[in-house]
């Protein structure tokens, strides 16, 4: 599998889009891996996962071709991770000649209701049809293609269920593991009773050293850090997995040589955006 990361960033981007601290301002001088938007991945052209306000920002930078994405799996339904408006552009004069109608999507039967509350009414019915709707559960496997994907329960919402994908092709198996705090014990049980090994695991790291509980709805490295210690203890990672966090909060200042020197120490990588990943 091939895998792209789109966008790295947590709700507010960094450099954050409203804030001139020290942080953000250094990244708007320095650029490049610093540049952070809203977090978005891609596996081999065709899988995407979420579906944020920067997508059509991300299609531009990464020559992505999103008419042919063929699956999209939505996390949960918050606006840096499900912003629903621009699916109204799929189709009709707005997308003539898409080479894959329709895409797949899959999330809660929440996030199908956010997108019925802002498109209702508005989206006409050739354009409809070029949206597949599955309402998915937890710990529920099902196929996309060539894709065996189970969604596990995030540690996130109190009014909605969120989901982190466990995705499997070819015999290679990864985690993309964000927004979630620190993860629940079913879902280190259902890892270990599956039997599950990883060849590759994406991690939340929103608030990067910031103090955050076990409880809280995001993950620093501390908490990483034994997330995969634990994983390690139950089989779930070895040590040819490769190990990534993502999704940072300007709060945590991710710069990303100063990320890279803190992230060494638990021998994990950073991720930036544009980054792609062979797996």
């Amino acid at each position: 599998m091939l895998f792209e990361y789109l966008g790295t960033g947590a709700a507010e981007g960094f450099p954050a889009v409203f804030c001139d601290c020290e942080a953000c301002r250094e990244a708007r001088l320095l650029k490049g891996k610093n540049i952070r938007t809203r977090s978005q991945a891609l596996i081999d052209g065709e899988l995407l996962i979420d579906f944020p306000s920067d997508t059509y920002a991300h299609a531009l930078c990464h020559g992505v071709r999103l008419d042919r994405v063929r699956f999209l799996l939505i996390t949960h339904s918050h606006s840096d991770h499900f912003a629903p408006e621009d699916l109204e552009f799929r189709g009709m004069a707005f997308a003539p000649g898409m080479e894959n109608v329709p895409v797949d999507l899959y999330c809660s039967e929440a996030v199908i209701r956010r997108y019925r509350e802002v498109n209702g009414g508005r989206v006409c019915a050739p354009i409809e049809k070029a949206l597949r709707f599955h309402a998915v559960r937890a710990y529920e496997t099902f196929s996309a293609g060539d894709y065996t994907i189970t969604p596990l329960p995030a540690r996130h919402m109190a009014t909605e269920e969120c989901f982190i994908y466990v995705v499997e092709k070819a015999g290679k198996r990864l985690l993309y593991g964000n927004d979630t705090g620190f993860l629940y014990e079913e879902v280190f049980e259902y890892i270990e009773r599956a039997k599950i090994v990883f060849d590759f695991v994406s991690l939340d790291c929103t608030l990067v050293d910031n103090p955050v509980s076990d409880t809280g709805t995001h993950m620093g490295f501390d908490q990483v850090n034994r997330v995969l210690n634990r994983f390690f203890s139950i089989g779930a990672v070895t040590e040819h997995t490769r190990k990534y966090v993502t999704h940072f909060s300007h709060n945590g200042r991710p710069l990303q040589d100063v990320l890279e020197r803190r992230a060494q120490s638990f021998g994990l990588s950073v991720a930036y955006d544009g980054e792609k990943i062979m797996i």
